[in-house]
């Protein structure tokens, strides 16, 4: 039955990608090429035996007329330590399996003045702008995996500044496509479903904030909690300041952001998370540099990058080479609340996009 459906998605996904010879359509071709070395161990000097891999994305987007449009995007992790790829339909272990081949887009889009829809597998996650550009709700498809959402999304426009979103998602027992953390496991049902609600603001007022919002994230019956499945609830916040210095700086800025979320089906003390980053954006418009702290409890269990019951550092670069290419760096310290080792991680991507 599988490749029944995966031949049928391929075929699907051919026929999009010749659409561009009619009249009555437009496609646009995108994707990005990945290079990424990685080591992560319990010495925080010897990082020269990690792991090199190659992620790639190819994509596709027929535009049927002004408001509608379908995409699809195949994506997939290569290695030479990994086994011969294989085509797949479903997730193959909270996401896609390094080595495995997949669609990490495939959807549906309506989209006018002040709605947006998607409807099918596609990628999610509160933005935040921050030179790292991540969430600690979770980070969808992060330095090297492949993860994806099947459900569907809403945005509409409040007004010329605030927006709301609405997500939707579908995760099934065993084939989760968002690698939630420890007891948050979909694992009490067959098929389980989850929803986000969040409103943001990303326009610039008058004290520098670039952006502020907040979010509710509900999944029924998916945190396995004392023996028994209940629901997770959680709320976020987020806050960014940024102070334009162009001449120290050429055209650059200082930036502090700011999330703090707290698990609503916990005790206060065990469901916190708080992270917060310092950093130079956009030096010379080619260079950032960030230094974040985060601390995780033990029962904050959205993101697939912060560690629960962990309390973390790193530093962050980021060279701009082009509209197309960039190069980044990190190194984190992970310190454990528990008799765990200290973990280094060291990491360098670069990325060509087209």
């Amino acid at each position: 039955m599988y490749s029944r459906i995966g031949i049928t998605l391929v075929s699907v996904f051919l026929l999009v990608t010749t659409l561009s010879a009619q009249d009555n359509g437009k496609v646009d071709y995108s994707g990005n090429l990945r290079l990424a070395y990685v080591s992560s161990t319990d010495d925080a000097i010897n990082h020269f035996e990690g792991t090199t891999f190659l992620r790639i994305r190819l994509g596709a987007f027929y535009t049927f007329n002004a408001n509608n449009g379908f995409k699809a995007r195949l994506a997939t992790t290569q290695s030479s330590k990994l086994p011969k790829p294989k085509f797949t339909v479903l997730a193959d272990g909270g996401g896609l399996n390094r080595g495995s081949i997949s669609f990490d887009e495939f959807y549906y889009q309506f989209q006018n003045d002040v709605t947006q829809i998607k409807a099918g597998r596609f990628r999610y996650y509160p933005k935040i702008l921050s030179n790292a550009e991540r969430s600690h709700f979770r980070f969808m498809s992060n330095n090297v995996n492949v993860h994806w959402l099947d459900g569907v999304y809403i945005k509409r426009d409040l007004n010329e500044e605030w927006f709301t979103e609405l997500v939707g998602e579908y995760q099934p027992r065993n084939q989760t496509s968002v690698p939630y953390r420890g007891n948050l496991n979909f694992g009490n049902n067959e098929h389980n479903f989850a929803s986000y609600l969040g409103v943001d603001n990303r326009t610039r007022d008058k004290n520098n904030i670039i952006q502020k919002g907040f979010g509710l994230f509900v999944a029924p019956d998916a945190y396995l909690k004392s023996g028994s499945y209940s629901t997770y609830l959680a709320v976020m916040s987020r806050m960014v300041y940024d102070l334009p210095r162009p001449d120290i700086l050429k055209g650059g800025s200082f930036r502090i952001a700011a999330e703090v979320g707290q698990n609503l089906n916990s005790p206060f003390e065990n469901g916190t998370n708080a992270v917060i980053s310092f950093g130079v954006n956009g030096f010379a418009e080619k260079h950032r540099l960030m230094a974040e702290f985060a601390k995780t409890d033990a029962e904050w269990l959205t993101p697939n990058v912060y560690v629960p019951n962990a309390d973390e550092l790193e530093f962050r670069y980021h060279f701009i080479m082009s509209d197309n290419m960039k190069i980044e760096a990190r190194y984190r310290i992970r310190d454990y609340r528990t008799n765990r080792a200290t973990n280094y991680n060291f990491f360098a991507r670069f990325t060509y996009s087209f």
